[in-house]
């Protein structure tokens, strides 16, 4: 079973922000899709920051697609920068025409989701 960590807060605005670290994958994308759809109401903006995530696969990607889905587009962002050891492989499923992508919850705050 692949080991990942899930830290779960909010900040002054309301906005939870999910953090996730380590290997999302088949064996724990089903506990991980609970965990984050229990997270958040939908009309509330949920962030998924996932710059310390090492290895994603697509039992997992599905998840982050199924979650993006199920929420109006300004409720639901994906932190992620340049450098992010996944960033490629949500280049390559195109993530970025689905979900809200930025760098930083400074970014966030700039361009007002919520």
């Amino acid at each position: 079973m692949s080991a990942y960590d899930l830290e779960i807060g909010d900040d002054d605005a309301g906005v939870i922000v999910a953090s996730l670290a380590g290997e999302l994958d088949l064996t724990n994308a089903r506990e991980l899709e609970e965990r984050l759809d229990s997270a958040a109401a939908s009309d509330t903006v949920l962030v998924i920051d996932i710059n310390r995530v090492v290895f994603i696969d697509s039992a997992a990607l599905h998840v982050l697609f199924k979650l993006a889905k199920g929420r109006p587009n300004d409720r639901f962002v994906l932190l992620m920068g340049p450098t992010a050891a996944v960033s490629r492989t949500l280049d390559i499923v195109r993530m970025k025409d689905a979900v809200v992508i930025l760098a930083s919850l400074d970014d966030l705050e700039r361009s007002g989701p919520g």
